[in-house]
C-alpha cells in the first residue's frame, strides 16, 4: 500500500509529512492539553484548600496568631507546596481580596444611568446585587472584617470602593453633585463618606445574619445616599 505525503508550504519551501508523524503529533499534543488540565485544577484545588484553611483559622484565633504551619496542617500540604503560591499569610489575604473585588466588579456590571436622577423608592440591581455580593461571601467578609485583621482589609476594602465609585461616575459623565457646584477635594469626601458608610452598613448587616434582605438593604443604603444622615431620620 502506498503512503499518502502530506506536503506544507512554508515560505515557499516544501515540507513533506508522513501521515504517521502528523498522527504521532496529534497524540502528543493531546496527551499535553490534558496532563496540563489535571495541573490546572489541581492548583486551582490547592489554592481554595488554603484559603479555605486561613478562613477557618481567622474564626478560631486572631489573625495574628496564625501561622504558615497552621495553615499548611489544616489545608494538608507541605510548606514548600505553599511557598510555591504565596509568599506569606498576607499575600493569601491579598489575594483573596483581589478575588473577591474582581468579582464584586463582574457582579455589579456598568452604571446605566447618571446619579442625577436617583430614584431610592425605585429598585436599583446594581446596589441589590452589591448586597448579593456580600450575602453571598458571607463567610469571607466576616473573616476578613474580624476584629484581628479587619484594619488591613478595611483600608484596602475603602481604597477600592473610593477607586470603583470613583470609575463609576467617571463612566457615567456625572459625579455625585454637580461639577459645577463642586471641587475634587467634595468629590473625594463624598466618595470617603460612601465608602465608609458603606463598610459599616455590610458588617453590621453580616453579623445580623443579612437581615433584612439585600432587596431592602438596597433602598435603606441607596436612602442614606441620596438623603444623607439628616434626611434619613427625617424620612416618614
Amino acid at each position: 500500500m502506498q503512503h499518502v505525503v502530506a506536503i506544507i508550504k512554508i515560505y515557499q519551501i516544501q515540507i513533506y509529512i508522513q501521515p504517521t508523524i502528523l498522527i504521532v503529533c496529534f497524540i502528543y499534543n493531546k496527551g499535553v492539553k490534558m496532563l496540563q488540565n489535571k495541573h490546572d485544577i489541581r492548583t486551582k484545588r490547592t489554592h481554595q484548600q488554603i484559603r479555605d484553611s486561613l478562613i477557618d483559622l481567622i474564626f478560631e484565633k486572631r489573625f495574628d496568631n496564625i501561622t504558615v504551619g497552621d495553615i499548611t496542617n489544616r489545608a494538608m500540604i507541605n510548606r514548600s507546596t505553599f511557598y510555591r503560591y504565596y509568599q506569606d499569610k498576607y499575600d493569601v489575604v491579598l489575594k483573596i481580596f483581589e478575588d473577591a473585588m474582581e468579582k464584586m466588579k463582574k457582579d455589579l456590571g456598568l452604571p446605566k444611568s447618571s446619579l442625577k436622577y436617583l430614584n431610592e423608592e425605585q429598585k436599583s440591581d446594581p446596589w441589590v446585587k452589591l448586597f448579593d455580593h456580600f450575602a453571598e461571601n458571607s463567610r469571607l467578609y466576616l473573616a476578613m472584617l474580624d476584629d484581628s485583621c479587619n484594619i488591613w482589609f478595611i483600608s484596602r476594602l475603602r481604597s477600592y470602593i473610593i477607586s470603583m465609585l470613583r470609575e463609576r461616575e467617571n463612566l457615567r459623565s456625572s459625579f455625585i453633585v454637580s461639577k459645577e457646584d463642586c471641587s475634587p477635594e467634595i468629590q473625594e469626601m463624598a466618595f470617603l463618606f460612601t465608602a465608609n458608610a458603606l463598610i459599616g452598613t455590610i458588617d453590621w448587616w453580616l453579623k445580623s445574619n443579612c437581615t433584612p434582605d439585600s432587596e431592602k438593604m438596597s433602598y435603606l443604603f441607596r436612602s442614606y445616599f441620596k438623603n444623607g444622615y439628616v434626611g434619613m431620620l427625617n424620612k416618614d
